[in-house]
């Protein structure tokens, strides 16, 4: 005659599959905005009078969930076929500006071609590809070993891995090569104080990483 009543479970149900929801969606904000993107190997080059039209962006960051190329340092892209020069037309008799100037076609054709210069940095090399220029250090405190405290006929080089992000800090370091008595330590210590020009790619800085070696005795 009577039957028993249950409370109904659905809306504590729906609590739970909201607060789940919730925490999968911020798991996935926090790893997207604490991954880093990936470091390039960078290999110097430079072109030649640019393609005289416009230079093109790179972006290294790879879409979520697929892995950065296995031959990072071979980055290419493909270009339009660049459109005939106009022929240089007869003096004016006006003198020559002190500087090359890039047109304000050139400058506004494609925000997407702001990366790098149109002209190049060379007289000779090739016309086509990207210009990479790799980092150099600007500030490079020497590490404290005196030559009174290594060991005698101590002989050997210290190679150290430094990673350098977009503005020029150095941020990771790894030892390639050591030699002990404390010695690896005090490196390290000083090229974390060191400072770079950050390689660029077409004008637009990235993080690279470099080798430091030093030797002993100097």
């Amino acid at each position: 005659m009577f039957t028993d009543i249950q409370p109904a479970a659905g809306p504590f149900r729906n609590h739970r599959a909201v607060a789940a929801s919730v925490l999968a969606h911020l798991g996935l904000l926090a790893a997207i905005v604490f991954h880093p993107p990936p470091v390039v190997q960078l290999t110097p080059a430079w072109l030649a009078n640019g393609s005289g039209t416009r230079s093109y962006r790179v972006i290294y960051a790879p879409p979520d969930g697929e892995e950065p190329p296995a031959d990072q340092a071979k980055l290419t892209l493909s270009h339009p076929s660049p459109a005939p020069r106009p022929h240089p037309r007869a003096s004016s008799g006006k003198p020559a500006p002190d500087h090359l100037q890039v047109p304000l076609d050139a400058e506004a054709a494609d925000h997407n071609a702001r990366a790098g210069s149109a002209l190049g940095t060379m007289i000779d090399g090739p016309i086509e590809g990207h210009e990479v220029h790799v980092a150099y250090p600007v500030v490079f405190p020497d590490p404290p070993v005196a030559r009174s405290e290594l060991p005698r006929d101590l002989q050997g080089d210290v190679i150290v891995e430094v990673t350098i992000d977009a503005q020029g800090n150095v941020v990771e370091t790894r030892i390639l090569q050591a030699i002990g008595h404390g010695i690896d330590e005090k490196i390290v210590a000083a090229l974390r104080q060191w400072r770079y020009q950050p390689a660029t790619l077409d004008g637009v800085p990235v993080a690279s990483k470099h080798d430091v070696h030093f030797h002993f005795p100097s």
